[in-house]
């Protein structure tokens, strides 16, 4: 009875003590210094299937969206225009899939404009792009998930992840990405708060509103002006800077996807 209770006891295979260390960890996928709120995170909403374990983070259009972890760029997408509160504008998303050298890769949909090409190396907190409301989206946010690379495609299915310094952030969450520690970083940041030493300030809404009426955050502009003609996946890429589209404040308020 022993020795068979022993044979079973065997045959069971050891939970790993690591198991938590070994969820892959990434940096905030937004600029320096800015403050946005999660609006929607893992296996809720519209997060299922491939997107089981994404996160939407609800911010204006033009928001700078950086690289969350060092990579190359495997695909990316700019020259969209589309995008509405239904399945049908999916196709339509502009995005950026950067690969990892841990064989993962991070997915971030809807941009506006995007200022990375495939092949292009990448470090953590370089700029790629700015936010929008491209594809099915029912408002401008960001669209962020790390994901096991199985596919060709620009959406392989998400896996569990972590955000340093929030774990996994669930809705409401305010996350925080890090101070602004160069001129060059404040530059592409579409505020010039949150300075090394200075304490992170979100914007409120009218500095928000501000911003974007413009189209594009400071420094965007001369961004996308130093871009020829930048080559998009599926389409014939992006030969001038274009300003994003307007979204009413209703639309902006509403559940993003």
């Amino acid at each position: 009875m022993i020795l068979s209770t022993l044979l079973v006891l065997a045959s069971v295979p050891a939970v790993s003590p690591n198991t938590l260390s070994e969820v892959p960890e990434v940096g905030v996928p937004f600029a320096c210094g800015r403050i946005h709120t999660v609006s929607q995170g893992h296996d809720t909403g519209s997060h299922k299937h491939n997107d089981t374990y994404a996160w939407d983070f609800r911010m204006s259009e033009g928001t700078p969206i950086v690289a969350a972890k060092d990579g190359v760029v495997r695909m990316s997408r700019g020259d969209s225009t589309e995008g509405g509160c239904d399945e049908k504008y999916a196709p339509q998303a502009n995005y950026v899939v950067i690969s990892h050298a841990d064989g993962l890769e991070t997915q971030y949909l809807h941009f506006s404009a995007v200022v990375v090409t495939p092949g292009e190396q990448v470090k953590q907190g370089q700029l790629i792009g700015f936010s929008g409301a491209t594809g099915w989206s029912c408002g401008p946010h960001l669209h962020f998930k790390v994901a096991r690379q199985v596919g060709r495609g620009w959406n392989n299915p998400s896996i569990p992840a972590r955000i340093v310094g929030y774990g996994d952030p669930v809705r409401d969450t305010r996350v925080a990405a890090p101070l602004c520690r160069e001129s060059r970083d404040s530059m592409v940041a579409s505020q010039d708060r949150g300075r090394a030493g200075e304490a992170v300030v979100a914007l409120s809404p009218a500095e928000e509103a501000q911003q974007s009426a413009s189209g594009v955050p400071p420094g965007a502009k001369a961004v996308l002006d130093s871009l020829s003609e930048p080559p998009a996946q599926g389409g014939e890429g992006l030969r001038k800077p274009v300003l994003p589209r307007s979204v009413s404040e209703t639309a902006s308020a509403r559940e993003t996807r």
